[in-house]
């Protein structure tokens, strides 16, 4: 990071630079940063340009949750190591990646959110959610019911346009993005999904039933997933691994599409990004070989 700050301010020295707190606590030299605080999430996107970010995939959601209260600045993110499905650039090409993105014009992928709001018997909003203000919480990856320690299954109805979808018994119900589905959705049993997907992946986790597979829903609806009276205990409510709260018999949790996408800025030249990581991180579809095998002959 100290790197990255001093190419900063050697090259754009008129940018003002906004840190959270640990990055000014690392870098005491740099006296001119403007520190974060707590509580200032809704003030980001009124005096915030441009996003970058340095690490792994979680950077991208930790932005997702800064920028929790709307609109989301552009992102460019960067890689540490080896590149992650929202990564495009890797560190060593900081200086002309950040040239041509100050420059323009560059190459954005909005990756959906899904606006998520938690629901009382009586249809008003739950106490842990009145903090976030109108537009619910901010999900970049997926909205997560399960039983967390309860040893009971779940028992959710789904509704989709508030026609009964099914009921799932399961450990836990999952609705994700398209950028999500290759999280936690993923490894539930769901489908990949292209980014650009107008859509809603609901993948049951763990379920009673063998013939309860991942429903492909369209974006443009809404969710709503309500805890059963039939269930035995509450149900845990996460957002993009953050814990929420418990919900209860008759309380649900409303899902719709987002109207503030993350915009991330992508790669221009070489193969999609999207195709390119697929191939490389997952193995799409690549052939096994028994490894018991080798060494005897067997290619």
């Amino acid at each position: 990071m100290a790197s990255v700050l001093a190419h900063l301010r050697k090259h754009y020295p008129s940018l003002r630079l906004i840190v959270e707190p640990h990055t000014a606590k690392d870098h005491p030299g740099y006296t001119d940063l403007i520190v974060t605080q707590r509580g200032d999430e809704h003030l980001l996107g009124q005096v915030t340009s441009l996003v970058l970010t340095i690490g792994g995939d979680g950077t991208i959601l930790h932005v997702s949750h800064l920028f929790s209260a709307g609109e989301c600045p552009p992102v460019v993110s960067f890689s540490m190591g080896s590149l992650g499905f929202l990564l495009p650039f890797h560190i060593d090409t900081l200086a002309p990646v950040l040239e041509t993105t100050l420059s323009g014009p560059v190459a954005v992928l909005n990756r959906m959110r899904l606006a998520c709001t938690p629901m009382s018997n009586n249809e008003d909003v739950l106490s842990c959610a009145r903090a976030v203000g109108d537009a619910g919480f901010q999900v970049m990856n997926e909205v997560a019911l399960h039983r967390g320690r309860h040893p009971h299954l779940t028992v959710v109805d789904a509704y989709f346009d508030e026609q009964h979808l099914t009921e799932a018994v399961a450990d836990g119900l999952l609705l994700s993005t398209p950028t999500g589905s290759t999280a936690y959705s993923l490894s539930a049993g769901g489908p990949i999904s292209h980014p650009e997907t107008d859509a809603f992946l609901l993948t049951p986790i763990a379920p009673r039933s063998l013939s309860f597979r991942t429903v492909i829903l369209p974006g443009h609806g809404v969710v709503r997933l309500e805890i059963s009276p039939l269930a035995r205990s509450p149900v845990e409510l996460s957002v993009d691994g953050r814990d929420i709260c418990l919900l209860h018999a008759k309380e649900s949790v409303l899902i719709s599409k987002s109207p503030y996408p993350i915009p991330c800025i992508e790669r221009t030249d070489g193969p999609g990004g999207w195709a390119r990581d697929i191939n490389s991180l997952l193995q799409f579809n690549v052939g096994f070989r028994n490894k018991s095998l080798s060494g005897h002959g067997v290619a």
